[in-house]
């Protein structure tokens, strides 16, 4: 049996989530391989079986055998916008998922649109905001884009996940605390308007066979809220959403999000692996954002997708370390 390490954890805002995927893939990975969970603290220092003493990610690494195959159930942070993946590159470590490349353009939701468009497919008016001209006069700045503003707006970080950090505003006041709590997640801050249509996600993943394949779609249910969108409490804290998998679409609407997905996976290069998320609105498909490494516990969203195209969870997380294993990913 190969040697899976299994990471989770780490130095970002979803550090729970992380802890939590971890935790069921090893469980699951154990029956067909040989796992060695490490959790990555807060501060950074990694832990092998949860021992108490922080060894150095090198330390770690440099440990490994050519045969194993790192699991990265990391979400946002280093272990998300291509640094570890960058790493593991550089050392010839295989792992699961996308590409350094690809996990970089995947962590920025201005990047992700900016090459998905390319592809042709729809994407959300942005004004792109930088932390230097907000903290200069933050006043002032906030006072120009209200009077321009056609309220609701959303403010989101451009990096990032879990919907930490965005939100729904309908005013000045709320417009300059939402940019205060943004920026203090991100250095760039991006301001869109709020699209009016149903929240769907597609799955994209390769298989063990090297064939890249894609997912029925899901639909978002939220509380009959007016202006309400999918937030962290929705998702993880039990706060009146739920997800509807499979969602029944049309066939013609099904076939555009399916192919927008596979348009965006490709144009980001995350094949491996990836959630991408859309709104179906009365103009058609707009692109939401990207996910490259989404949440894996047994009944996360992603898996939840794939399970539902008749691959179950073990043997999702087994093909995606047998493609590792094989070396089927693809630097870009």
């Amino acid at each position: 049996m190969s040697r899976v390490i299994v990471l989770s954890g780490g130095e970002s805002t979803e550090y729970e989530v992380s802890l939590a995927s971890g935790a069921e893939v090893a469980e699951s990975l154990a029956a067909r391989h040989d796992v060695l969970p490490v959790r990555i603290d807060r501060s950074g220092g990694w832990h092998p079986d949860d021992q108490p003493d922080a060894m150095s990610p090198h330390d770690v690494l440099d440990g490994l055998h050519p045969e194993d195959v790192v699991f990265p159930v990391l979400h946002g942070g280093w272990g998300e916008d291509g640094g570890l993946q960058s790493v593991l590159e550089e050392r010839g470590i295989r792992f699961v998922g996308c590409g350094s490349a690809a996990c970089r353009i995947g962590m920025s939701k201005l990047a992700t649109a900016r090459v998905s468009a390319q592809r042709g497919v729809r994407t959300i008016p942005v004004r792109v905001l930088h932390r230097e001209e907000f903290r200069a006069e933050p006043d002032v700045l906030t006072a120009s884009l209200a009077r321009a503003a056609e309220w609701p707006l959303i403010v989101k970080p451009d990096e990032g996940g879990s919907s930490i950090g965005v939100s729904l505003v309908s005013s000045r006041v709320e417009l300059r605390r939402a940019l205060d709590e943004a920026f203090q997640l991100d250095a760039t801050v991006l301001l869109q308007p709020l699209v009016s249509g149903a929240e769907v996600s597609i799955g994209v993943w390769t298989d063990a066979d090297g064939q890249v394949r894609v997912t029925g779609g899901s639909l978002v249910h939220l509380p009959d809220e007016p202006g309400t969108f999918f937030t962290y409490d929705h998702k993880y804290s039990g706060a009146g959403g739920w997800l509807e998998i499979p969602a029944a679409f049309p066939p013609d609407a099904l076939a555009a999000l399916q192919d927008a997905a596979r348009k965006v996976a490709l144009a980001v290069g995350a094949e491996a692996v990836a959630r991408v998320d859309f709104f179906l609105t009365d103009q058609g498909v707009v692109l939401n954002e990207i996910n490259t490494m989404p949440g894996l516990r047994r009944h996360s969203h992603f898996p939840r997708l794939v399970a539902d195209t008749g691959t179950g969870y073990d043997d999702l997380l087994d093909a995606l370390v047998g493609r590792a294993l094989r070396g089927q990913w693809t630097p870009r």
